[in-house]
């Protein structure tokens, strides 16, 4: 959990900072601009040396460093060896170190699991680079020891970081501080770190993980993923993305980019990476950080998206039975066509067609969704999570059973040949889904009454009206009590 506010300026105040050694002499400065980049490339520096302790294997099998030196070395020593981390703040340089270990090992345990499913492992992770990576640095909380946040008004407040200068380098002051004012829309929860991006002018607050409601609704639901509705539920209700700020951004992206080949074409340049090579234009670098921008703002937007819908699928059902899609598979390439008659040549092979369908699972993230969900029920007592095989889940009846493929008339239109049941394609599918994560749920994945609810919502669907669901029969089931009779886990 997090919590992002924009930076409005930057203060320094007490003593000027000691930024290190310039021409042999130091250098101190009160500029808030200087100051901050210097924050952010002493957290990149340190960074960058506790990553180099790391080692790949090589050709010959043999563990070897993935740099070209290895810089082991203390914050002590780093302090005595790098004038330039001299007078950083101690909780700002403590932290590169425990955020590269994260970082490598949540990576390594990644490439492990997808070299299991047989699955692209990608690559190893990298240095930080001053030019290709935003200005970053992150200050730890530690009980109000640095990084405090105070509030000034209802719209706006201060986070105050602090420091000294090193022994021997305090003629201008020995303390500063850094108040680097931030424009909030709520209030800012318990932190335990925050993280300054001053590329982008933004500050986050890491906030501790906040409990879930843990009340046991007995309900069940199917949910069908796609990407004409992003989630259909088996209740008859789509979850979507919205798709009208995400059709805004995607039409700036393609306006900028095209004056960014444009600018290239016009300065001799076939190619924009020759291009950025041998020096681009100043108006060429602010477009190109522009459309940064722009992408960051989309994916900010479908991952809000599917954090909430996620909450709200875990809070008001026990039982979520989804598909297993092979996401990877979806969006792999086309396999090229041979042309027989013209060796050397090859056949059309839908890979434009499919094109737009794999912007559209990339957009979607749809793999966020599931991860999302998994974590959620582990957190909570009482909720389950089940996959099930998506085989034919779009082509079954859900009235009578029937299983062909004309009965997908259309992306969207489900009418079955046998019984003449017509529905939404997804809608259906999500039924079916739910019918298959009933069946296959042994005892122990759902309480009895959980089970029940679950049963009667497919009955409902497949015999009744199936454009209500199991909405209507859970708008008239009663709330459970406190605790719940089958399990008697009370409420958080």
């Amino acid at each position: 959990m997090s919590q992002k506010v924009r930076v409005t300026h930057v203060k320094v105040k007490g003593g000027q900072p000691y930024l290190g050694q310039h021409d042999g002499m130091p250098r101190y400065s009160d500029d808030p601009d200087a100051v901050m980049r210097w924050l952010c490339d002493g957290w990149r520096s340190r960074y960058n040396q506790c990553r180099s302790t790391r080692r790949k294997y090589g050709p010959d099998h043999e563990l070897i460093p993935i740099g070209d030196t290895v810089t082991d070395l203390t914050d002590a020593q780093a302090r005595r060896a790098c004038p330039w981390l001299a007078a950083l703040p101690t909780l700002i340089l403590q932290s590169p170190s425990k955020l590269e270990a994260v970082e490598w090992y949540s990576n390594v345990k990644r490439r492990k699991t997808a070299r299991k499913q047989h699955r692209n492992p990608g690559r190893m992770p990298r240095f930080k680079s001053r030019h290709h990576d935003p200005l970053t640095f992150v200050c730890w909380y530690d009980g109000g020891r640095n990084a405090v946040f105070r509030q000034v008004n209802k719209t706006h407040g201060i986070v105050t970081i602090t420091g000294q200068n090193p022994v021997g380098f305090r003629a201008h002051g020995a303390r500063w501080r850094v108040e680097i004012h931030v424009k909030t829309s709520q209030p800012v929860r318990a932190y335990t770190n925050v993280r300054v991006n001053w590329t982008d002018r933004t500050l986050v607050f890491t906030n501790p993980p906040q409990p879930l409601d843990a009340t046991l609704t007995g309900r069940a639901v199917g949910l069908d993923r796609g990407v004409a509705h992003q989630l259909a539920t088996s209740d008859g209700r789509f979850i979507d993305l919205p798709q009208a700020k995400l059709n805004r951004i995607s039409k700036e992206v393609a306006r900028r980019q095209k004056a960014m080949a444009r600018k290239a074409l016009l300065a001799g340049y076939h190619n924009q990476r020759d291009y950025r090579k041998h020096g681009a234009s100043k108006r060429y670098e602010r477009e190109r950080r522009q459309v940064a921008r722009l992408y960051r703002k989309a994916r900010d937007i479908t991952v809000d998206w599917a954090q909430q819908a996620t909450t709200r699928l875990v809070r008001g059902y026990d039982f979520i039975v989804m598909e297993g899609l092979n996401l990877q598979g979806m969006i792999r390439r086309c396999k090229p066509k041979s042309d027989p008659k013209h060796p050397g040549r090859y056949l059309h092979n839908g890979q434009t067609a499919k094109r737009g369908l794999n912007r559209g699972l990339l957009q979607s993230n749809l793999g966020l969704i599931r991860s999302l969900l998994e974590y959620k029920t582990r957190l909570l007592s009482g909720k389950t999570l089940a996959t099930v095989n998506p085989a034919y889940t779009s082509r079954t009846c859900i009235r009578c059973g029937h299983c062909a493929k004309e009965n997908r008339e259309s992306q969207a239109v489900f009418s079955c040949t046998k019984c003449g049941f017509t529905w939404n394609a997804d809608l259906n599918a999500a039924v079916n889904i739910l019918d298959m994560g009933v069946r296959a749920a042994s005892a122990g994945e759902l309480s009895e009454q959980g089970m029940d609810y679950a049963l009667r919502a497919v009955n409902m669907a497949r015999h009744g009206d199936a454009t209500r669901g199991s909405r209507a029969l859970f708008a008239r089931e009663p709330q459970p009590s406190d605790a719940s009779p089958a399990t008697g886990i009370p409420r958080l």
